[in-house]
């Protein structure tokens, strides 16, 4: 039953998260954070039908790998959404920062794949590269933006507004823990694979409650509180003018 639970409830969750940011208006600022929580959502009940149906378990991989796909690459659009919120009222710098993101993202993933793949090689039965290996490295790639995010906004001298902290929180969470879990994964017997599965998926809970939270405390507020970043004086402002 807890199995069932963890796997059910965070996906259950994620519609309250964005039911929260419909009401209070805030999908409109992140509008790819609330698309991504809607696919989550959608994502897992395609893998849950899949699952009752009692397909193989080959058609259930290929399903869940392309489904990870994409729930990656709305990660990657978050991330952006994250690091273009300072200069959400300058259209010039934002196309100026898009493509120095998008670079750092590409040169994050390929050294994420390098690490990831070098670590497998010295793993006993396992081939150097795997399907999982992709998502894995996307994965490590994801903390290193976030690191990137916080001291983007450390060098702007912007405050991260309360909603926005809790984005990064969450995505943090689950981004750090998927390749530690996945290394634990090939270490344990077949018998307590289920207890890694509870360890992931409530990892992934914890991260959904977070989202939650944030996303209701900042509706109780009346949406007074920006999803935006706010600049602390005019030394923030100055510095965004000298990019």
């Amino acid at each position: 039953m807890l199995w069932q639970y963890l796997w059910i409830g965070p996906h259950v969750l994620l519609l309250g998260v964005a039911a929260a940011m419909f009401r209070n208006s805030r999908y409109r600022n992140f509008p790819i954070f609330f698309t991504y929580l809607v696919f989550e959502s959608l994502q897992f009940w395609v893998l849950f039908g899949l699952y009752l149906r009692k397909l193989p378990i080959q058609t259930y991989t290929n399903v869940d790998l392309l489904l990870r796909a994409g729930s990656s690459a709305l990660h990657f659009g978050v991330l952006q959404e994250l690091f273009e919120s300072p200069l959400t009222n300058d259209a010039s710098l934002r196309r100026v920062t898009a493509p120095i993101l998008r670079w750092i993202t590409a040169l994050l993933v390929l050294l994420a794949a390098v690490f990831i793949a070098s670590i497998y090689y010295h793993i006993p039965g396992q081939r150097l590269l795997q399907p999982y290996l992709s998502v894995e490295a996307f994965n490590v790639a994801q903390c290193g933006l976030l690191v990137l995010v916080f001291c983007w906004h450390r060098y702007l001298r912007v405050r991260i507004a309360h909603f926005a902290l809790g984005v990064m929180l969450g995505l943090g969470l689950v981004a750090g823990s998927e390749p530690l879990i996945h290394v634990w994964r090939e270490y344990v017997s077949n018998q307590n694979s289920k207890i890694v599965d509870c360890v992931q998926m409530g990892v992934f809970h914890v991260a959904v409650l977070v989202w939650l939270c944030f996303a209701l405390a900042s509706d109780a507020a009346g949406g007074v509180i920006s999803s935006l970043c706010v600049p602390q004086g005019a030394e923030g402002i100055e510095r965004i003018a000298q990019l």
